[in-house]
């Protein structure tokens, strides 16, 4: 299996590894001029590359085979940010699931309210080391923190919330969509006036588990179930066509 290195773009040239990259190939990985290479980019590109030149200064590649995006579903995750590292683990599982993109949540009983750049870079450096580990399909996306409003205009069609005492398991959805958004609450609920919220804008509620959840628990769990879902139903549907 090719070692995998995460590039900012791919395109059908000659280029340069980022120089992480050429760090971790020429003095971790010690690979020479003409072992190949899988590229990957934040757009799901994947490119198979041959190394033709180290040097203290760089590594160069040259692409012999670009291969475009082919992700089926779109699945976006808006949860309130647990505590302390749980929130670093929480972003490298969404990562693994192939979780389309991460929109860290400002709600009503949310703690902790990430500001600063030097978090959103650290999620970023650990969405693309858990992209190269599981060779997934392009960079999990993150955004900055945003309103619980903002984030549900902005959501897909089909949206739903995470509710313990909600009638419909997450489980058994049917319907044959490609994009999905959940939204998964702080550990102290959802407050009235967000679930008037949901109502409002048709965001229907949906059951994990009888349990209560911690916030990356919830937030794990029901991307795998929802990728499951969007998985079969996209299957089904092609299967009809």
């Amino acid at each position: 299996m090719l070692r995998r290195v995460h590039v900012p773009t791919i395109h059908a040239a000659d280029l340069e590894l980022p120089e992480n990259e050429a760090h971790h190939v020429r003095d971790v990985l010690r690979l020479e001029v003409d072992d190949e290479l899988e590229l990957f980019d934040p757009a799901g590109r994947t490119a198979r590359a041959a190394i033709t030149a180290i040097s203290a200064m760089g590594v160069t590649v040259r692409i012999k085979e670009v291969i475009e995006p082919c992700q089926l579903t779109r699945l976006t995750i808006g949860s309130a940010v647990p505590k302390g590292d749980r929130a670093d683990w929480m972003i490298e599982k969404l990562s693994e699931l192939g979780v389309h993109r991460f929109v860290p949540l400002q709600t009503e009983r949310s703690i902790v309210h990430p500001q600063g750049t030097s978090k959103f870079e650290r999620w970023a450096r650990i969405a693309a080391e858990s992209a190269k580990q599981s060779r997934r399909s392009g960079i999990m996306q993150i955004e900055r923190l945003m309103p619980l409003d903002a984030c549900i205009d902005a959501a897909a069609p089909l949206s739903l919330y995470l509710a313990p005492r909600a009638s419909a398991l997450l489980s058994s959805l049917e319907a044959q969509v490609s994009d999905l958004t959940l939204f998964i609450g702080p550990e102290g609920g959802w407050t009235d006036a967000e679930l008037a919220l949901f109502g409002s804008h048709s965001v229907a509620p949906a059951r994990l588990t009888d349990s209560i959840l911690r916030i990356e628990t919830a937030a794990i769990a029901a991307a795998a179930v929802a990728q499951c879902v969007l998985s079969a139903s996209f299957s089904n549907h092609r299967s009809k066509i």
